[in-house]
């Protein structure tokens, strides 16, 4: 596993979300198409709460491998989660 790879999952999984991204930022600057890099770093986007961005970060990896069924799950979540809509939850 790339160094900066591991570095980054290890502030991702201790939730230093900013330090997560700088390093997937990183890599990505070096090798645009580290499609794990690219997956990685949508998680990150989603567990700071902006989606659009890991949806962005989610397709990216599947254009460069299609094949990629972690990146699939999360990106058809993703649609799932800003596609939600119940009339009953909004105020009139």
């Amino acid at each position: 596993m790339d160094e900066k790879l591991g570095k980054g999952l290890q502030a991702l999984y201790a939730s230093d979300l900013a330090k997560a991204e700088e390093q997937f930022n990183k890599i990505i600057k070096n090798d645009p198409l580290n499609a794990e890099a690219y997956f990685y770093r949508g998680k990150t986007h989603w567990q700071n709460g902006n989606l659009t961005a890991a949806m962005s970060d989610f397709s990216k990896t599947l254009s460069i491998n299609p094949l990629h069924n972690q990146a699939t799950v999360s990106l058809e979540m993703v649609k799932n989660i800003m596609g939600f809509r119940n009339p009953d939850l909004l105020n009139p």
